[in-house]
């Protein structure tokens, strides 16, 4: 483990900035020379999985209720993030890293035998949906560990005072590396969606080797984590309700997470099927979107809103960061066409960027010392809680009544967790 006292501190920047130089600690230095290469590797991956849903409707020939059921299936296994997380805190954080990088990614590297044939129209194809849906679910159900674990190096070698710009540094290297893959891929599943066999295996050999890198990072230490035995699930689940139950401001913060969430998974869905049936986007002009104004707006946000995030604070970051994606379901009922979805698409990246800084650091911050796995579990698990239902919710309210309604009812859900969130950060002060 690192010996490596965290206060140390080394000054970025160059002579003459003198107080407004970006003072990094010593061991956030350390990390983050390793750190961003993994992320790197892991955005070339997720550039080519991050298709998946598009995929199972337009490579796939999947009907319009599959692209919920993939939302569904992804985001589910969360709620198996209370023992996740009291299991991880038990295990040797760089082997771990190991251990994953070969299980979470061979059900990726086994797309290469799905079975796809291309039809009449160029572009789309039809195969066996089913068995891309079940190497699909086994790849996230075994990624999630990756998630609170990731949450617990930066809580642990990351320290507050530099955690949120870090974090926005890390996304950007992240998806800057995302939009290389996603537009390749992209512009070869339209020219032939037979390439789904072969993307797919590559993007599992990149995400492997981002997590082998993750594993040669060491964990800054300060004695043996101190957890409870049980790590059963209906034990974790215990533990879950407990802090839940005596920590009243965490509480308040996932009843907000809760209320963004199902607005969130509402309308998650409808989007792929609003892009590729009101609109009938290709993967070239739905990348575009998805992987290049996104993600763009994302970097920026990134490193806008983590600087924000450390003068704020995560909270307060996080409502602001609600309302933007508030606003951006409110204007994608009148998005009609693939120009209107990119600039709508840079409002999404901007907010999502706070957004994910919010769902990565908010439970870092309110957890005590040595307590981030389950903190974040127990976040983790909520997204598990939601996804059973939101999904179908949107889609029923789409086929019951319009695209407009499903994405209203994302805004007032939306909108309602700002709120709570806000009124926390104000109480906080």
């Amino acid at each position: 483990m690192l010996p490596v006292a965290l206060p140390t501190t080394h000054a970025i920047g160059r002579r003459g900035q003198g107080a407004s130089r970006l003072r990094i600690p010593l061991v956030a230095r350390y990390t983050w020379t390793r750190h961003w290469p993994a992320a790197a590797l892991e955005g070339l991956s997720w550039g080519v999985v991050g298709l998946g849903a598009f995929a199972v409707k337009r490579t796939l020939g999947g009907p319009e209720e599959a692209v919920p059921l993939f939302i569904a299936l992804w985001q589910a296994v969360w709620i198996f993030s209370p023992a996740i997380g009291s299991l991880l805190a038990r295990a040797d954080p760089q082997r771990l890293w190991r251990g994953l990088a070969v299980t979470a990614y061979l059900p990726v590297l086994l797309v290469g035998l799905v079975a796809v044939e291309p039809t009449a129209v160029a572009g789309y194809g039809t195969g066996n949906l089913p068995l891309f849906l079940l190497l699909m679910f086994l790849f996230y159900a075994t990624a999630i560990a990756s998630v609170p674990h990731r949450g617990a190096l930066l809580r642990t070698n990351y320290p507050h005072a530099v955690r949120g710009r870090m974090w926005g540094y890390l996304t950007a290297v992240s998806f800057l590396a995302a939009l290389g893959t996603a537009k390749l891929a992209g512009h070869l599943l339209d020219r032939d969606p037979r390439w789904l066999r072969v993307v797919f295996p590559v993007a599992a050999l990149f995400g492997a080797a981002g997590f082998w890198a993750m594993g040669r990072i060491r964990w800054r230490h300060r004695g043996r984590l101190r957890i409870r035995e049980a790590v059963g699930m209906r034990q974790a689940w215990r533990e879950a309700w407990r802090i839940l139950r005596e920590d009243s401001a965490f509480r308040t913060y996932e009843i907000g997470f809760m209320l963004y969430g199902c607005g969130f998974l509402c309308s998650f869905g409808l989007l792929i099927l609003y892009a590729e049936e009101e609109l009938g986007l290709s993967y070239g002009e739905w990348t575009t979107a998805q992987f290049l104004a996104f993600p763009a707006a994302q970097v920026v946000g990134a490193a806008l809103l983590g600087r924000l995030s450390d003068r704020l604070g995560i909270v307060k970051t996080t409502a602001l960061a609600f309302g933007m994606l508030g606003l951006f379901f409110g204007v994608m009922s009148q998005v009609g066409s693939a120009t209107g979805l990119i600039g709508a698409y840079a409002l999404f990246g901007f907010a999502m960027a706070g957004v994910g800084m919010g769902w990565s650091l908010g439970p870092l911050h309110f957890s005590p010392a040595r307590s981030a796995h389950m903190y974040a579990a127990v976040h983790f698990s909520l997204v598990g809680v939601r996804s059973l239902f939101a999904p179908a919710l949107g889609w029923l309210v789409k086929r019951q009544f319009s695209y407009s309604a499903a994405f209203g009812l994302s805004v007032v859900l939306i909108a309602a967790a700002m709120v709570t969130v806000w009124r926390l950060a104000r109480r906080s002060k």
